[in-house]
């Protein structure tokens, strides 16, 4: 089959974007026909075979658009994917796209939440990953915290909040905040990843402090507690009806969090730099390079309780194809959801190999989970017909009547 691969975006992990990419696209290429389609911080979507290619990206500046065909979205009698060549001349013309399922690897908003996902459904085109409901859910922690506590799924108390609620009352909201939370507390964007924006406090100024900070990447914010002698535990889910979980890792982290340096940048002493100061080789291993114990040092008991608990995360958010939800454990032993990803990094391929799932063959598998979810969607009814425009026609027939007559005269 054809399939579209969707890279980079307008998000701040539109460099994590374009790892995950290459390593998809290194996988799903053995077994299907790969288009790159790369969408630029501005915006712009290319397409072009030295996309297919890492040092496209790693060597200089990012691809711009006069330097790649454009690729655009027409709805004709059916929408389709069209591609503009760069040089446009007299004959030139566009051509169309034959396009059997797109594979989304854009990491956050723009292509995460919900956004991209629903240009897909318009299109009447199969997908990789959650449907419009379960990405936007999980994309936004505190509608996902509300739908998992709704459902009985253990979360640490939190306070959201908007960044026009903090710009007119931050004195109110930091008293509710210290009245419901201890510190230590995490400060987050509420629709962020990859630890952007994120931030451990510990006393009130670092609180104001990381409040602004969260402000500056999403209009709504939210505080939690914090796990104080606590770790992280993160399981992979995939399927649709019948979801199944991976193994479980421990993510090893250098300061009192994961942060995005820990998810993505490790020194390799055997690499080379690059002018970063990334080595090539962390740039391309991705998520699949973090420090991390697979499986993880915990007992089976606490494995399977973890593994069930983001089977039914993976069910209640509506997901679909592949997610990685991430835990904290206290020192007592007591789980907690933290997080789920759609679409995780690396799409949490480490998590499946120890089961005998290979790279090439997880992706495969999405890709079928993508024409069955669609297939499954085209036996549902979307048309109902009725009388009903026939009955209108006469009631706005009467309405028209009524407002030409003259009004009566009065003494």
């Amino acid at each position: 089959m054809n399939v579209a691969l969707l890279f980079g975006g307008r998000s701040p992990e539109h460099e994590v974007s374009i790892v995950t990419a290459h390593q998809v696209n290194a996988a799903l290429s053995e077994t299907h026909d790969v288009i790159p389609i790369y969408i630029t911080k501005d915006g712009a979507w290319l397409t072009g075979d030295k996309l297919n290619e890492l040092n496209t990206f790693t060597e200089g500046t990012l691809p711009h658009a006069t330097d790649f065909d454009t690729v655009s979205i027409e709805f004709d009698t059916t929408a389709k994917f069209t591609v503009l060549p760069k040089r446009s001349g007299l004959f030139s013309k566009k051509r169309e796209l034959s396009i059997d399922v797109v594979f989304p690897a854009i990491h956050g908003v723009n292509g995460e939440d919900g956004s991209l996902q629903g240009l897909l459904e318009l299109m009447n085109i199969p997908y990789v990953g959650a449907g419009v409901v379960g990405s936007g859910i999980g994309m936004d922690k505190i509608m996902m915290k509300a739908v998992l506590n709704e459902n009985g799924l253990p979360i640490v108390p939190y306070i959201p909040f908007t960044k026009n609620d903090w710009d007119s009352a931050n004195t109110e909201i930091l008293k509710v905040i210290e009245d419901t939370i201890s510190y230590p507390m995490y400060v987050k964007p509420a629709i962020s990843g990859s630890s952007i924006g994120v931030s451990q406090v510990i006393d009130q100024d670092e609180l104001q402090d990381s409040i602004e900070l969260a402000c500056r990447y999403c209009r709504r914010v939210i505080v939690e507690q914090a796990i104080v002698n606590g770790y992280e535990i993160n399981c992979s889910v995939m399927g649709t009806h019948q979801p199944t979980a991976s193994v479980c890792e421990q993510p090893i982290s250098s300061t009192d969090f994961l942060s995005f340096d820990d998810k993505y940048i490790h020194e390799n002493s055997d690499s080379e730099s690059n002018a970063d100061g990334t080595s090539e080789s962390n740039v391309a291993s991705g998520m699949a390079g973090a420090q991390r114990e697979i499986p993880a040092p915990i007992s089976d008991e606490l494995t399977l309780h973890i593994q069930k608990l983001a089977t039914e995360t993976f069910h209640v958010l509506d997901c679909a194809g592949i997610a990685r939800i991430d835990f904290l454990v206290d020192s007592e032993e007591q789980v907690y959801v933290n997080e789920i990803n759609t679409i995780p990094g690396s799409f949490s391929f480490y998590l499946w190999e120890p089961i005998g799932i290979s790279f090439p063959e997880l992706v495969s598998q999405l890709v079928s989970l993508a024409v069955e979810t669609h297939q499954e969607k085209s036996r549902l009814i979307y048309s109902y017909t009725t009388n009903l425009l026939s009955q209108a026609g006469a009631s706005f027939g009467k309405l028209k009547g009524n407002g030409n007559s003259k009004p009566e005269e009065t003494t």
